[in-house]
């Protein structure tokens, strides 16, 4: 048995995954801010409530992994950061051996770990590219059936790519990142920047990533233009993706993804007119991710297996 710990804003995750990534049992706690000791000490009550649930001992255990929504220590199994939630240097595989046990504890970034989860659970696919679409844009590159983190394991970055010379400041430093266009959040931005374009939008209204869809739905045509815009913006990127892997199959996740084919479709058709592949070869798969909100817990069960 395998544990896996997916670490959000708003919640520690801790599922028990077999080898097959089926979860036999998962339970999740409010996620500490600001604090090491209270996060460890968070984490573990996640992991001992799955466990207790499973029915699952200690000895039991073969692997644990945890995905960290930001940089990762791998060789020393330390969560160096995550801004958002206010963590540093998190020694988590010294902690969680001295209180579970001398078994591995790996440690990975968030969306390779969801990579990962897609990859045992759900895509036959030994070749392709995942890419979550959220506050920011996440991805996680699986070539020849195993993780691709690079030379320095800090590949994946896919939201860093530039689509926008000198377009809109990224948290990177950088300007015109995709993922200032491309995430839910350069979604709210673009919204915004319409707004006064969209009748259906009240002055005062707070605007979010579902503004525009659920307006579109209604038959507003500018916010489904301001949709398609934002449709496009993500596109772009993929094809990029696509130019770069030749990968049997592009997967994309994150809650937005829920729209399925009000997405999908237009992406596909884009990155069918403008990809660089001859019509002779065969295009890469563009899918919604199959598995949703489970791919961290069983990616990061299982990156101690994929690692052998």
């Amino acid at each position: 048995m395998y544990i896996g710990i997916d670490i959000g804003g708003m919640s520690i995750k801790a599922g028990i995954v077999n080898e097959n990534g089926d979860i036999l049992a998962k339970c999740a706690v409010p996620t500490p801010k600001n604090d090491n000791k209270v996060m460890l000490e968070a984490m573990l009550e996640a992991i001992e409530k799955a466990m207790a649930e499973a029915g699952v001992k200690k000895e039991d255990i073969e692997a644990i992994g945890i995905g960290n929504p930001g940089v990762v220590d791998r060789e020393k199994g330390v969560l160096v950061e995550a801004v958002n939630i206010g963590y540093t240097d998190l020694p988590v595989r010294e902690f969680l051996q001295k209180h579970i046990g001398p078994v591995p504890v790996m440690v990975e970034n968030d969306a390779n770990c969801a990579a990962l989860g897609e990859y045992y659970k759900a895509e036959n696919s030994k070749n392709f590219v995942f890419i979550t679409l959220g506050t920011g844009v996440g991805g996680g590159i699986i070539i020849n059936g195993k993780l691709f983190t690079g030379a320095n394991g800090a590949a994946g970055e896919l939201g860093h790519i530039v689509t926008h010379f000198e377009g809109r400041a990224c948290s990177c430093g950088r300007r015109g990142c995709w993922e200032t266009y491309a995430s839910v959040t350069g979604l709210i931005k673009t919204t915004e920047e319409h707004r006064h374009e969209i009748k259906g939008i009240a002055p005062n209204e707070e605007i979010s990533g579902r503004t525009v869809f659920d307006l579109a739905r209604k038959g507003d045509k500018d916010a489904e233009r301001v949709r398609d815009m934002w449709i496009e913006e993500v596109a772009i990127g993929i094809v990029d993706m696509v130019n770069i892997f030749q990968p049997d199959c592009i997967l994309i996740g994150g809650a937005i993804s829920k729209e399925g084919d009000t997405i999908l479709l237009p992406i596909i058709d884009y990155v069918n007119k403008n990809a660089f592949c001859s019509e002779r070869l065969t295009k890469p798969k563009i899918e919604i991710s199959k598995i949703g909100g489970d791919a961290g817990i069983i990616g990061a069960a299982l990156i101690y297996k994929n690692s052998l």
